[in-house]
């Protein structure tokens, strides 16, 4: 590899466990201005760009790296109300991390409106992030089969009082995350985000499929149409299916969002953000291998022995360009040692 001198806002990259540097999330070269401040309540977030929720994939590492990079906003992976009610050490744990860059959210999911409000109570006096988001969307079945996540949206009254015994226990801002609706032939997204609205919620985040969907076929930004109009001043951010800069523009135009909210476009491409506020420098390969040994890096200090197995599903994505990735897939498919994924990780950005 090469080892050429880094410019001072990517320095981080050479050193594990470095401290926190915001100067990436400032957008440049914006002829659109489509990447800007927005406030969230009395939150203000530095850009509109959003680390989407995603389990097994949203962990401390990636929240940080993505904030490294650009993202303006962070969330959790979704934890269970109740455990948090419990105080399972796992659960808080995994919604706690020490270097954990801010603005960040807590992403609660549950039925039960007062369950819903005691985790949200225990999370803000655990002080470790500045907005607790309401899941309204997960598609996953043991999640949905206890009437949370994207079930909510056919209760859309049980919806609205969690919504309302959240606020009440809570002074963060509290937002929500939905789909379109539960199929094809229920999609009530305009109907629900007011109801959802009209509860309290500050912010809304909408992914353009239905929880029939799941994460198949093509995002419908279609019915993301007329969302901003009954928000209003509460901030919208699309999500689905976004991962480049025209994709910005196109939402814009399209729905008028105040926001965006990146999934899986960023797994395996982290620096998605910096491209998407202008940066260039994610281009060079030499950069792009020295985000993937960070990042394994720092997987390694916050899970230890586990960190190779959960980093899987990032390696796959940083190699799915491979000329042999399948191949490479079954062959790391029960790796364990780090030094045999760094080697990989080596030799692919080097080619």
């Amino acid at each position: 590899m090469l080892t050429s001198s880094l410019p001072e806002s990517l320095q981080w990259l050479e050193t594990p466990a470095a401290p926190f540097n915001a100067s990436l999330q400032t957008p440049v070269n914006q002829a659109e201005n489509l990447v800007k401040p927005i406030k969230i309540g009395n939150l203000t977030l530095p850009n509109n760009l959003v680390l989407a929720p995603m389990a097994g994939v949203t962990d401390g590492s990636f929240r940080l790296l993505c904030s490294r990079l650009g993202a303006g906003f962070t969330v959790s992976e979704l934890a269970s109300a109740r455990a948090i009610t419990k105080k399972s050490r796992q659960t808080i744990d995994m919604v706690r991390f020490q270097g954990q860059a801010r603005p960040y959210a807590v992403q609660l999911f549950g039925a039960e409106p007062q369950i819903m409000a005691q985790a949200a109570a225990v999370i803000e006096e655990l002080q470790i992030c500045d907005v607790i988001d309401l899941n309204m969307g997960c598609p996953v079945p043991k999640v949905v089969k206890t009437g949370a996540g994207s079930a909510l949206m056919k209760t859309p009254d049980l919806a609205a009082s969690i919504i309302k015994a959240v606020r009440q226990s809570v002074s963060l801002p509290v937002t929500i995350k939905c789909r379109i609706g539960w199929s094809e032939g229920s999609i009530n997204v305009l109907d629900f985000v007011k109801t959802v609205l009209d509860a309290g919620a500050q912010a809304v985040t909408v992914h353009a499929r239905t929880r029939q969907a799941g994460y198949s076929g093509t995002a419908q930004w279609q019915h993301l149409q007329g969302i901003k109009q009954l928000c209003g001043s509460i901030p919208f951010i699309a999500n689905g299916d976004i991962s480049s800069p025209e994709h910005l523009k196109a939402l814009s135009d399209l729905t008028g969002c105040d926001g965006y909210m990146i999934g899986r476009g960023c797994v395996g491409k982290p620096w998605l953000f910096a491209q998407l506020l202008g940066h260039e420098f994610y281009q060079q390969r030499e950069i792009q291998w020295k985000i993937f040994r960070h990042h394994l890096i720092d997987m390694l200090m916050e899970h230890g022995p586990a960190a190779v197995p959960l980093f899987r599903v990032h390696l796959f994505g940083y190699l799915k360009s491979h000329a042999n990735a399948a191949k490479l897939r079954h062959a790391l498919c029960n790796e364990r040692n780090p030094e045999v994924v760094l080697k990989t990780g080596s030799d692919f950005f080097a080619a």
